[in-house]
């Protein structure tokens, strides 16, 4: 808290709701307060509640409560602590809360050949080298056919902007892709990705 406030008051009146705290922590800078309650025998009442100003409430039977709040370490999951108007940000997991073992997860690594032939390779997650390789050559091999075109046609982009390889997935004619074939609608017939060499209806899909 002491990063938060800097001035703390014993049963200072509060000016705004005209209420008294047992302790009141407020900061040179902002009009922050905060409300610190020792509940002995009576507990925090509706109206400090219901002025929205957060309120720290400890619990105390005992001088071993005392020694506890001296500590000055707390937790809002203390059981003599209690917290009211605090409204914190959601929580943001920086890790996996999870065990996941990189072995279970296959990824498709994909490259294109000197002759501009497809090849894919397929390698558990931890054997990615995230020097050499990224989102543009490799994703989960578990990646639905439809979306595995999209993908393929990403890729190709990029490692062959000049096209000097013409392949039947970037052809507007084709659909679907399915273990190196397509459905060419020129054609009426199902074709290997590679027929857009030789193919004198090929063309680009802009």
């Amino acid at each position: 808290m002491t990063k938060i406030f800097n001035r703390a008051e014993l049963e200072k009146r509060d000016r705004v709701t005209g209420l008294t705290p047992d302790v009141m922590l407020s900061d040179n800078s902002s009009e922050r307060l905060c409300y610190v309650e020792m509940c002995v025998s009576h507990p925090c009442t509706p109206e400090k509640i219901e002025s929205g100003i957060p309120i720290l409430e400890f619990k105390i039977d005992s001088v071993d409560d005392i020694q506890i709040i001296l500590g000055g370490s707390y937790s809002m999951d203390d059981w003599y602590l209690r917290a009211y108007n605090f409204h914190p940000k959601p929580k943001v997991m920086s890790s996996c809360s999870d065990v996941v073992s990189m072995d279970c997860v296959e990824m498709s690594l994909w490259s294109l050949s000197d002759s501009g032939r497809l090849n894919e390779r397929v390698i558990p997650l931890r054997e990615v080298d995230l020097a050499e390789n990224s989102q543009i050559n490799v994703w989960p091999k578990s990646v639905a056919q439809s979306e595995l075109r999209s993908k393929l046609g990403r890729f190709l982009s990029h490692v062959d902007p000049d096209e000097n390889f013409p392949n039947c997935l970037m052809c507007k004619h084709s659909s679907g892709w399915e273990y190196g074939y397509l459905e060419c609608q020129s054609k009426g017939k199902r074709i290997a990705y590679t027929e857009a060499r030789t193919c004198a209806s090929y063309e680009k899909e802009i």
